[in-house]
């Protein structure tokens, strides 16, 4: 079995003989490709949905009771929680293996640039040489990843796009507009975003992580605001992308230190360089080198910011190239 996630309703995944598995529980399931409502082993009353011979769902609600007391039920029947599964059993309409780690991935995927990626992969490796009858995944490893490999997985997992600036030059007024809701606090008081703010946005078909720091300021006495900031600085090191802030009367301050990112994948440190970012320029153009100026009161430069963001992450050539994608884990 697999366990469940947060939800208002909880999917627990049942592998082995459907049949012999609902028996044991005391539950009468439905042929396969049915959903049918039952009482759940008296906990609670929910759907069981046969995938197939070998795979079924149940459905209850997700409660944390509910959920603790099927576990429970369940291991003490003799099921085990599964750690990993191959995903054909997940996805038996899938042809073969490659096919299933593409529709597994593709539910995981938070990017809606991903779809058509995933889904012309099995063909791609298919035309590097893979063959679908192998019952194999294509031979490579952590270490064949390439930079492009890297890149194409902030489709997968949102990558972290940090803004870093000094106080009260419009920070948390972009962030509100990206959003087109209020997620930053907004004054004309310097410091007034105390710690970060986190939201997460889609940037031309790129779902990212965005985080709205307190401003950088070198003479402040006030203890929390050196905490907060202190705390910015961390967030930044470890950003995928760092957007340096300033106006017509404030350049961007200098960036963070860069921590070492060489434990999440092979090539160690691969983050793109930050963007100069040249905020409120209805107010007046910004006289230091930037690569966009935007006004989040009138909405211009906006979207072209969002499309920096998401070339900077994952270029158009990345996305344009045929040539197969190591898209899956392990």
């Amino acid at each position: 079995m697999t366990a469940p996630r947060p939800g208002a309703i909880a999917i627990i995944q049942l592998f082995g003989d459907v049949q012999d598995m609902l028996a044991r529980l005391g539950i009468r399931g439905g042929p396969v490709g049915s959903i049918v409502l039952r009482d759940l082993c008296g906990v609670d009353t929910g759907l069981v949905a046969v995938l197939s011979e070998h795979v079924c769902q149940l459905m209850p609600h997700g409660g944390t009771e509910v959920v603790r007391s099927l576990i429970e039920l369940l291991t003490n029947a003799g099921f085990t929680q599964a750690t990993e599964l191959d995903p054909r059993l997940t996805y038996p309409e899938a042809p073969d293996l490659l096919w299933a780690h593409a529709l597994e991935t593709l539910s995981r995927a938070q990017s809606p640039l991903a779809v058509d990626m995933l889904l012309a992969q099995p063909e791609a490796w298919r035309r590097a040489g893979w063959n679908p009858a192998s019952n194999s995944l294509p031979t490579t490893s952590v270490m064949s990843l390439t930079e492009r490999d890297v890149r194409l997985h902030r489709l997968i997992d949102p990558p972290l796009v940090v803004l870093w600036g000094r106080p009260n030059i419009g920070k948390s007024t972009l962030t509100n507009a990206l959003a087109d809701r209020p997620v930053s606090i907004v004054a004309d008081l310097p410091g007034t975003t105390r710690d970060h703010v986190g939201v997460v946005l889609e940037l031309g078909g790129l779902v990212v992580r965005f985080a709205d720091t307190p401003g950088m300021r070198d003479d402040t006495t006030d203890e929390i605001e050196r905490e907060a900031a202190a705390g910015a600085d961390t967030l930044a090191a470890f950003a995928d992308l760092v957007i340096l802030c300033g106006d017509a009367n404030s350049p961007p301050p200098p960036p963070p230190h860069r921590a070492d990112m060489s434990y999440i994948h092979a090539l160690g440190d691969e983050r793109p360089l930050p963007i100069r970012l040249a905020l409120r320029s209805d107010l007046g153009t910004a006289p230091w080198p930037h690569d966009v100026s935007v006004s989040a009161a009138n909405g211009t430069g906006i979207r072209e910011f969002a499309l920096a963001v998401r070339d900077r992450l994952v270029s158009p050539a990345d996305l344009a190239d045929p040539a197969p994608w190591r898209f899956w884990e392990g």
